[in-house]
C-alpha cells in the first residue's frame, strides 16, 4: 500500500512539475523563514542574556563624595549584599580621527585581577591596564582609527594629553559604541585619579541577594540609603538599571517579534498554497477518485493517498528548507551579535528544536489540506464519473453589465471569477504581501519624516556643551572670527541624549534656559503657547516631561527644583519633539533666579553654509579652538551626526522589517503564480476549443496576461487599503517601543509605493505568462482530448 501511494505521489509530481515546483519553492521559503526564526530566537534569546549576566552587572549604582567614610568590609557583610565594588566613571573626550572628538566613558578599576562586578574580558594585549594606560572596549574600534593610533589624544580637565592603549577588552554589558557613537575605556584607579584630577572611590556598584525585579532592587536601595545616611554618607545620585536586561534588549525583542510574526505568516501562506494545489489536483482527478471508489476503495483510503502526497511535498521542501534555515538562523544570529556587540555562545541546538521545524514543515500543510481532502474524497461514485469540469452560473444582469466592456476584458473578468474561493484566497494572500511590504516602507518613511521635522525645529548646526558654565564674553572671544558662523547663541542646559547634570529638575528632567526670541529652536506647539519672556516664571514642557509630571494642566503653577532652589512656575505650553523629557524656561528668569553670574554651558552655532562637508569643517575648527583651552568639554556634536546616531539605532530593525516583508510578498507572488497555473491547467480543453474556432495563440496568451493583470491590480488595491491601518498601527508600535512614546506619524512612502506597484505588477505579469506559455505548447488536438 505504501509503495502504491509513493508511486501515485511521484507520478502526479512528474506530470505537473511546474506547479509542484512552484508550491515546493513557496513551502521552502516558508520553512526557511520559520526555521530561521526558531534557530535565531533560540540562539539570540539565550546568548545576549548570557553575555550580559556573565559580566555580573550591577543591580544599582550609587554616587557620593562621602564614601571615604564607608567600611567596605562591613558593607559586604550585610545580609542583603551579594557583592560591592568601587567603579568610578568620568565622561571625557577622545580623538578618534584627526580633529574628530567623541565622548569617552572612562572607568576606574580598583583591581583588574579581582573584578567582582561588571567584569570585562581581555581580547588583545595586556590583561590589566598598565599604569598610565587604557584598555579600550573592542566595539569602539569600528568607529575610530584607534586600532592604528597607539597613543590617542584625550581632552581632560587638565588639557589635552596623550595616553597609550595597552590592550583591547570586551564588555557585553555596555550599549554598542557603534550605535551610541562613544568610546568605552578602562584604567586603574590611580591613573584614573591622575587623569581626572579628582579623588576616586566615589561611585559604588552593587548586587543584592535574592532580588528578582527592579522593584525589589529599589526597596533594597532605599533601606541601604537609610543605613548609609546614619553613617553620614549622603548619596548625590542613584541609578537602577533595567533588571538583568541588556541596554539594547529592546532592539533584540523587536527583531524577534518582527521576524517571528512575518516568517510565520509567510509559512502559513505557503501552506495555504499547498492546500490550493491539492484542491486543483482533486478537481482534475475526480474521475480517478470515482474509479477508485468503484473498485472498492474507501473514503479513508482515498484521503490517505492524497495526504501522503502532501507529506511527500513537505518532505521535499523540508530537505531543502531546513538546512537553509539552520544556516540563515545562525547567520542572522551572528549579524545581530555583531551589531549589538556580544558573542554567540550556543554551538549546539536541542533535538526538540529540530523536531519542531520538521513537525511544522510536515503537519501545517497537511492540517490546512485536510478539509479539502475530506471534501474531495466524500464525492459519490456517480457524481465523480459524471463530472465534466468547471461549472459557472452567470446571472443575466451581470452579463448585461459587462456588455459595454471590450470582449477580451469581459472574458478575462469572467474567467477570474470562475473559482471565487480560490480567487479570494489568492487575492487575500497577495494583498497581505502588498500590505506588509508597503508598511515596511511607510514605517521607514515615518522615521525619516520624524528626523526631518526634528531637524526643522532644531535650527543650529553644531552645539558645544561644557561641564561647567563660562561667561558669554569668554565664549564670544574664543569663537570670534569664524568664517562659517551665521549666528551664535548661549544656552543653559543641554539639548540631547548626553546631558550636563548642572541644569536639571528634581526628577532628573532636563531644563533648557534659552534667550527670548531664539531662532535656533522652533518646536511644534501642541497646546498653549511658547515662552513670552520678559523674565516671567513660565515654563514649557515637551510631551515626555508632561507625562513624567503626571499631566499637569496648562495655566497651573508647579513647584520645581532649579539648581537646588525651589521655585514656582506656570506651565504655559506643551511642545512635541523627539527628545528626552525637557522643560524650557526663559534665560533671563533663570539668570535672575539662580545664576546671577549670567554664565552659560551650551554654545549653539548656526552655519552660513549648511552643507554636510561645510558643517563638518566648522565642527573641526571648533574642536581645534577648544583644544587650545582647558575648558571641560562634555560634548561637541553636529546636528547631522546626532540624526545619524538616532537613525543607526533604528535602522537595523527597519532593515530586517523590509527584508522579511519582501519574503511575504515573494511567497504571496508564488501563490498567485501557482493559482494562475492551476486555473490555466483546468482550462486546457477550453484553450483547445478557442484555438479550434480561430483564436490565435497570441490572443489566448493576451487573455491570460489580462487575467493576471486584473488579479494583480485588484490585489494591489486591496493591499494598499489594508496597508493604511496596518501602517498606522506599526508606526504607533515603533514609536512607543523604540522612541519612548514619540509620535511616529503615519506617512506614505512614495518610493515604497512605486517599488510595491512595480514589483507586484511584475509578479502578476510573470505569474500569467509562464503558465500560459506552457499551456500553449499543447497542440489543439491534445488540448481537446485533455481530461
Amino acid at each position: 500500500m505504501m509503495n502504491m501511494r509513493l508511486k501515485k505521489a511521484i507520478s502526479d509530481i512528474r506530470h505537473a512539475p511546474g506547479r509542484f515546483s512552484m508550491v515546493i519553492l513557496a513551502l521552502v521559503v516558508g520553512i526557511w523563514g520559520v526555521g530561521s526564526i526558531l534557530v535565531s530566537y533560540y540562539v539570540l534569546s539565550q546568548d545576549l542574556t548570557r553575555n550580559y549576566l556573565n559580566t555580573l552587572p550591577a543591580h544599582a549604582i550609587l554616587t557620593s563624595h562621602d564614601f571615604h567614610k564607608l567600611d567596605m568590609a562591613a558593607l559586604r557583610a550585610r545580609a542583603e549584599i551579594e557583592e560591592a565594588e568601587f567603579r568610578d566613571l568620568s565622561i571625557q573626550r577622545i580623538e578618534v580621527s584627526p580633529d574628530q572628538w567623541i565622548p569617552l566613558w572612562l572607568y576606574g578599576v580598583n583591581d583588574f585581577s579581582h573584578m567582582r562586578l561588571a567584569r570585562i574580558t581581555p581580547e588583545q594585549g595586556a590583561i590589566a591596564a598598565q599604569q598610565g594606560s587604557l584598555l579600550l572596549e573592542r566595539d569602539g574600534l569600528r568607529i575610530s582609527n584607534l586600532d592604528r593610533v597607539k597613543r590617542p589624544r584625550l581632552r581632560l580637565p587638565s588639557g589635552v594629553v596623550h595616553v597609550p592603549i595597552s590592550g583591547i577588552v570586551f564588555d557585553p554589558a555596555q550599549a554598542p559604541a557603534t550605535q551610541d557613537h562613544l568610546i568605552y575605556a578602562y584604567t586603574d584607579q590611580q591613573t584614573f585619579a591622575n587623569l581626572i584630577g579628582a579623588p576616586g572611590n566615589q561611585r559604588l556598584i552593587l548586587r543584592f541577594k535574592g532580588v528578582t525585579s527592579k522593584e525589589a532592587v529599589e526597596r533594597a536601595v532605599a533601606q541601604l540609603t537609610e543605613a548609609l545616611a546614619i553613617q553620614g554618607i549622603h548619596l548625590s545620585r542613584i541609578e537602577i538599571p533595567a533588571f538583568n536586561q541588556h541596554p539594547h534588549q529592546w532592539q533584540l525583542d523587536t527583531l524577534m517579534l518582527l521576524q517571528g510574526g512575518i516568517s510565520l505568516l509567510a509559512f502559513a501562506m505557503a501552506a495555504v498554497l499547498v492546500s490550493q494545489l491539492m484542491s486543483a489536483l482533486l478537481s482534475k482527478q475526480i474521475r480517478q477518485i470515482g474509479v477508485l471508489k468503484a473498485i472498492g476503495g474507501s473514503r479513508a483510503q482515498v484521503m490517505q493517498i492524497y495526504a501522503f502526497m502532501v507529506l511527500v511535498v513537505g518532505v521535499i521542501a523540508g530537505l531543502i528548507g531546513i538546512p537553509l534555515a539552520l544556516l540563515s538562523g545562525y547567520g542572522f544570529s551572528y549579524f545581530v551579535a555583531y551589531a549589538l556587540n556580544f558573542n554567540i555562545l550556543t554551538t549546539q541546538l536541542p533535538w526538540t528544536l529540530y523536531l519542531a521545524i520538521v513537525a511544522i514543515s510536515l503537519l501545517l500543510p497537511l492540517a490546512l489540506s485536510l478539509p479539502i481532502l475530506s471534501k474531495g474524497s466524500r464525492i459519490s461514485v456517480r457524481d465523480a464519473l459524471s463530472d465534466y469540469g468547471i461549472k459557472v452560473h452567470w446571472k443575466k444582469s451581470k452579463m448585461r453589465s459587462l456588455q459595454r466592456m471590450p470582449r477580451s476584458l469581459v472574458m478575462a473578468f469572467r474567467n477570474t471569477l470562475r473559482q471565487k474561493k480560490r480567487l479570494s484566497i489568492t487575492m487575500l494572500t497577495m494583498a497581505l504581501g502588498v500590505a506588509i511590504f508597503s508598511t515596511g516602507f511607510n514605517v521607514r518613511q515615518s522615521l525619516v519624516t520624524l528626523l526631518q521635522e526634528t531637524s526643522d525645529t532644531m535650527r543650529y548646526d553644531v552645539r558645544v556643551v561644557l561641564k561647567k558654565p563660562i561667561s558669554a564674553s569668554k565664549a564670544q572671544s574664543l569663537f570670534s572670527q569664524m568664517g562659517n558662523v551665521r549666528q551664535l547663541e548661549f544656552w543653559n542646559g543641554g539639548h540631547g541624549e548626553l546631558q550636563t547634570r548642572g541644569v536639571s529638575g528634581g526628577s532628573g528632567t532636563g531644563i533648557v534656559a534659552l534667550p527670548q526670541g531664539s531662532e535656533l529652536l522652533k518646536p511644534k506647539i501642541v497646546q498653549g503657547q511658547w515662552l513670552q519672556g520678559q523674565e516671567r516664571a513660565e515654563m514649557v514642557m515637551n510631551l515626555q516631561a508632561w507625562e513624567q509630571s503626571n499631566f499637569p494642566p496648562i495655566g497651573g503653577r508647579r513647584s520645581m527644583l532649579l539648581e537646588g532652589r525651589q521655585v514656582e512656575m506656570t506651565l504655559v505650553g506643551l511642545v512635541e519633539e523627539f527628545e528626552k523629557p525637557k522643560i524650557y524656561i526663559d534665560q533671563q528668569y533663570y539668570f535672575n533666579a539662580v545664576n546671577s553670574d549670567r554664565q552659560a554651558n551650551s554654545i549653539m552655532f548656526a552655519a552660513k553654509n549648511t552643507e554636510y562637508e561645510a558643517v563638518v569643517s566648522l565642527k573641526q575648527e571648533i574642536e581645534r579652538r577648544l583644544a587650545a583651552t582647558n575648558l571641560p568639554v562634555l560634548e561637541v556634536m553636529s546636528h547631522a551626526e546626532r540624526m545619524k546616531i538616532i537613525y543607526d539605532h533604528l535602522n537595523i530593525v527597519l532593515s530586517v522589517l523590509l527584508f522579511f516583508a519582501f519574503t511575504v510578498l515573494l511567497v504571496s507572488a508564488l501563490g498567485m503564480s501557482s493559482a494562475m497555473g492551476i486555473s490555466i491547467m483546468e482550462r486546457t480543453r477550453e484553450i483547445g476549443v478557442l484555438r479550434a474556432i480561430g483564436a490565435t495563440p497570441a490572443k489566448v496568451f493576451r487573455l491570460f496576461e489580462t487575467e493576471g493583470m486584473l488579479l494583480s491590480v485588484a490585489s494591489i488595491l486591496l493591499g494598499l487599503l489594508l496597508s493604511w491601518p496596518l501602517s498606522r498601527m506599526a508606526a504607533a508600535f515603533f514609536g512607543d517601543l523604540m522612541l519612548g512614546g514619540a509620535d511616529l506619524r503615519f506617512v506614505v512612502s512614495g518610493q515604497g509605493l512605486l517599488i510595491t506597484l512595480i514589483t507586484t505588477l511584475l509578479f502578476g505579469w510573470m505569474a500569467s505568462r509562464i503558465p500560459a506559455r506552457n499551456a500553449l505548447k499543447v497542440t489543439t488536438h491534445q488540448a481537446l482530448a485533455y481530461e
